[in-house]
Protein backbone atom coordinates (compact mmCIF):
# COMPACT_ATOMS: atom_id res chain seq x y z
CA UNK A 1 0.00 0.00 0.00
CA UNK A 2 1.28 3.70 -1.30
CA UNK A 3 2.01 6.24 1.83
CA UNK A 4 -1.03 7.72 0.28
CA UNK A 5 -3.65 5.00 -0.02
CA UNK A 6 -2.65 4.36 3.45
CA UNK A 7 -3.74 7.95 5.09
CA UNK A 8 -7.32 7.36 2.84
CA UNK A 9 -7.53 4.54 4.47
CA UNK A 10 -7.05 5.38 7.95
CA UNK A 11 -8.98 8.65 7.15
CA UNK A 12 -11.85 6.07 5.92
CA UNK A 13 -11.54 4.21 9.21
CA UNK A 14 -10.68 7.14 11.84
CA UNK A 15 -7.18 6.08 12.72
CA UNK A 16 -5.22 9.03 12.68
CA UNK A 17 -2.05 7.12 12.36
CA UNK A 18 1.51 8.15 13.86
CA UNK A 19 2.27 10.87 17.08
CA UNK A 20 2.17 13.66 14.87
CA UNK A 21 -0.83 13.17 12.96
CA UNK A 22 -2.62 12.79 16.23
CA UNK A 23 -1.27 15.10 17.65
CA UNK A 24 -2.53 19.14 18.63
CA UNK A 25 -0.78 22.31 16.48
CA UNK A 26 0.69 22.97 19.62
CA UNK A 27 2.12 19.44 20.48
CA UNK A 28 3.54 19.51 16.63
CA UNK A 29 5.07 22.85 17.49
CA UNK A 30 6.39 20.82 20.53
CA UNK A 31 7.70 17.99 18.73
CA UNK A 32 9.06 19.84 16.12
CA UNK A 33 11.13 21.92 18.76
CA UNK A 34 12.20 18.85 20.31
CA UNK A 35 13.27 16.90 17.20
CA UNK A 36 15.36 19.83 15.66
CA UNK A 37 17.24 20.55 19.49
CA UNK A 38 18.10 17.13 19.28
CA UNK A 39 19.36 17.69 15.70
CA UNK A 40 21.27 20.49 16.64
CA UNK A 41 22.82 18.83 19.55
CA UNK A 42 23.74 14.54 18.30
CA UNK A 43 23.43 12.17 15.50
CA UNK A 44 19.55 11.35 15.83
CA UNK A 45 18.29 8.24 13.37
CA UNK A 46 14.92 9.14 11.99
CA UNK A 47 12.45 6.45 10.60
CA UNK A 48 9.92 7.63 8.06
CA UNK A 49 8.06 6.82 4.65
CA UNK A 50 9.39 8.51 1.70
CA UNK A 51 7.45 10.21 -0.57
CA UNK A 52 7.44 6.88 -3.08
CA UNK A 53 6.24 4.93 0.39
CA UNK A 54 9.03 3.30 0.68
CA UNK A 55 10.46 3.25 4.67
CA UNK A 56 13.88 4.72 4.81
CA UNK A 57 16.22 4.92 8.25
CA UNK A 58 18.09 7.87 8.03
CA UNK A 59 21.04 8.85 10.73
CA UNK A 60 21.39 12.59 10.23
CA UNK A 61 22.39 15.93 12.37
CA UNK A 62 22.27 19.73 12.30
CA UNK A 63 25.53 20.14 14.18
CA UNK A 64 28.17 21.58 12.35
CA UNK A 65 31.08 19.28 14.19
CA UNK A 66 29.47 15.63 13.50
CA UNK A 67 29.40 16.39 9.85
CA UNK A 68 26.86 18.94 8.73
CA UNK A 69 28.20 21.08 5.96
CA UNK A 70 26.71 25.32 6.04
CA UNK A 71 27.68 26.82 2.90
CA UNK A 72 25.65 29.81 3.66
CA UNK A 73 23.39 29.15 0.47
CA UNK A 74 21.71 26.23 2.03
CA UNK A 75 18.52 27.72 1.46
CA UNK A 76 17.36 30.31 -1.51
CA UNK A 77 13.84 29.29 -0.60
CA UNK A 78 11.55 30.01 1.75
CA UNK A 79 11.25 27.11 4.10
CA UNK A 80 8.44 24.46 4.03
CA UNK A 81 6.94 24.06 7.83
CA UNK A 82 6.10 20.41 7.09
CA UNK A 83 9.57 19.23 5.76
CA UNK A 84 13.11 18.62 8.59
CA UNK A 85 15.93 19.83 6.26
CA UNK A 86 19.13 17.73 8.10
CA UNK A 87 22.33 16.58 6.93
CA UNK A 88 22.45 12.79 6.22
CA UNK A 89 25.80 11.78 8.41
CA UNK A 90 25.60 8.46 6.08
CA UNK A 91 25.45 10.05 2.29
CA UNK A 92 27.53 13.03 3.16
CA UNK A 93 24.96 15.18 1.61
CA UNK A 94 21.69 17.36 2.31
CA UNK A 95 18.57 15.45 2.52
CA UNK A 96 14.89 15.58 4.27
CA UNK A 97 11.63 14.43 5.72
CA UNK A 98 8.02 15.51 6.38
CA UNK A 99 7.16 15.75 9.89
CA UNK A 100 3.67 13.81 9.25
CA UNK A 101 5.58 10.64 8.00
CA UNK A 102 8.06 10.10 11.02
CA UNK A 103 7.46 6.34 12.23
CA UNK A 104 10.72 6.82 15.32
CA UNK A 105 13.14 8.66 16.46
CA UNK A 106 16.24 7.20 18.13
CA UNK A 107 18.92 8.78 19.63
CA UNK A 108 21.89 7.91 22.03
CA UNK A 109 22.38 9.97 25.30
CA UNK A 110 25.77 10.99 26.65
Amino acid sequence: MTFEQDQIWRTLTDDPGNYYCQASNFEREQFKTWVTGLLREREVTVDFVKADGDFRSMKCTLNESLGAKYSGNESKRRPNPDVCVVWDTNQNAWRSFRWDRIKRVQFQLG
